[in-house]
């Protein structure tokens, strides 16, 4: 059966994708039309789901035009040929569109059946060719994954055969850094590069760790500048992209070591790179020394309650160690430790305890998540920021309760001789009557009616020695009305009945 090359067609106007469809007998010339796109992000779409061999696409269309259409589908769909239809009009359109690799123009008034197959035949016998060629490429590629991999493979000539010169260079990624790895892969097999290699290989191992084996008459530097512009349109789409270029190397042997190496070290040197695309592998950084914490000293602001001293001493530190460039992980262990303990001591400490644990576990969670040191610096010095804020507002509105204490322990001993009662406290000073009496709890450890208790008692045992009233002046003056309950309450409070205690203490 034929291998059958697939098509899409994007035109805003239906008469044209109408036209299009019956203007040859598709199936007969070695092609199939698989679907049609009334503006570019439809056709993108379709383009991702199915993968045509060719799209036939308008230039002036509404929302997502054939030229953005065009430019998406030379960054992220190689594979996929394009050609554009257009008016006289649009020929300045027509320029850019072969910019961005378009393979030919049709123009809409002048379009028959022969112009059309003429093109896409010649279209269809380049793909052919591409696809033999990477077949024989893909051939290849399987062999140099065995013999990284560390099989013994009878073919190692092939590989030494086909570079054709002992001088190889290596680029590295990781697929687990990309969110499209498909994407990643095709750029690399058929775009990355095309313009500085003389001969190059893909090779993917252990299912994530992938790059190029190539050769290449440009020198190291120019090399490295080259490919991190060509990487340029892939960031766009991957923005956290991060290759490692490595100097030349003269075998395949040492190309195995080489990568072996790669893999072990460029994960942490990943995380203080955020803004390269291509890291030269001479620039990795030293990450063997690492600070220990003084922890002694950090525990002690802690326990004295002293947590602005606390945040000071963990700023101090991450400036320190970060300048040192320690190991990723090791880095990310410490400061979980550091600011749990922290988090900890604060849950008890605060008055809000719900707002330390919401932002403990969110700082837990993305300390561990976070990919890159500028990221990592960011999290940490806000974190920080808001515990200062937190432990202000507590500070605060530990002051403004004091504050309020005080003024409602002056009015009790003002109007203690009065009924009054945390109804009347709360509405005199315009709080919650819950918020008043877990005030008093909190403050005196006691409740309000036995404050207030002690106080009126306090007052009726300094009149018992000191004046003439009677006992049921005393009391009435002391808030009792009742002389019973004043001498019931007297004697539980001070083991002896208000007459006896005066007997046996008034001078």
């Amino acid at each position: 059966m034929m291998n059958l090359k697939t098509i899409l067609i994007v035109d805003d106007e239906k008469s044209i994708r109408d036209g299009l469809k019956v203007l040859v007998p598709w199936e007969e010339h070695g092609f199939h039309i698989i679907g049609e796109a009334t503006n570019g992000r439809e056709a993108l779409v379709i383009i991702h789901e199915q993968q045509p061999d060719i799209v036939i696409t308008d230039l002036i269309m509404p929302e997502y035009n054939g030229l953005e259409l065009s430019e998406t589908i030379q960054q992220q769909y190689p594979d996929t040929q394009f050609l554009v239809l257009s008016s006289y009009d649009d020929f300045p359109y027509v320029t850019e569109a072969f910019k961005n690799g378009a393979i030919d123009y049709l123009l809409k008034p002048t379009l028959t059946a022969d112009k059309l197959l003429a093109i896409l035949k010649r279209i269809a016998k380049k793909t052919t060719k591409k696809e033999l060629f990477f077949a024989e490429e893909d051939r290849l590629s399987q062999h140099l994954n065995r013999y990284l991999s560390g099989y013994p493979i009878e073919e190692e000539y092939l590989l030494t055969q086909y570079f054709d010169q002992p001088n190889y260079y290596l680029i590295y990624t990781n697929l687990l850094w990309y969110q499209n790895k498909q994407q990643v892969t095709a750029y690399l097999k058929q775009t990355l590069l095309k313009k500085v290699a003389l001969k190059e290989l893909f090779y993917l191992i252990e299912t994530t760790e992938c790059g190029l084996i190539f050769t290449s008459h440009l020198p190291y530097e120019l090399l490295h500048i080259e490919l991190t512009d060509t990487l340029r349109a892939l960031k766009r789409i991957e923005p956290d992209l991060f290759f490692v270029l490595s100097p030349v190397t003269h075998s395949l042997e040492s190309i195995k070591n080489k990568i072996q190496l790669l893999k072990n070290e460029s994960h942490e040197q990943y995380f203080y790179f955020k803004r390269h695309i291509v890291l030269k592998e001479e620039d990795f950084l030293d990450l063997n020394t690492f600070e220990e914490f003084d922890t002694k000293k950090y525990l002690r602001s802690l326990i004295n309650e002293d947590f602005h001293l606390s945040i000071t001493r963990i700023e101090d530190y991450f400036n320190s160690t970060i300048e040192r460039m320690p190991k990723p992980d090791l880095l990310k262990q410490e400061t979980s430790n550091i600011f749990y303990t922290l988090f900890s001591l604060l849950l008890d400490f605060c008055d809000k305890p719900a707002d330390i644990q919401l932002l403990k576990q969110t700082f837990l969670f993305k300390i561990n998540q976070v990919k890159y040191l500028e990221d990592f610096s960011l999290l940490v010095l806000t974190t920080l920021e808001e515990l200062r804020i937190l432990i202000e507002d507590n500070q605060i509105h530990h002051a403004s309760e004091n504050e309020t204490i005080q003024q409602m322990t002056q009015y009790i001993e003002r109007n203690f001789q009065k009924n009054i009662s945390l109804t009347t406290l709360a509405d005199t000073f315009h709080f919650n009557y819950n918020y008043v009496s877990k005030l008093f709890s909190q403050h005196y450890n006691t409740s309000f009616t036995d404050y207030l208790n002690s106080i009126r008692l306090n007052k009726a045992r300094h009149l018992l020695l000191t004046s003439d009233s009677n006992l049921s002046e005393i009391a009435d003056k002391c808030g009792y009305a009742d002389l019973s309950y004043f001498s019931k309450l007297f004697k539980k409070y001070y083991g002896t009945s208000p007459s006896k205690y005066r007997r046996e203490n008034q001078l």
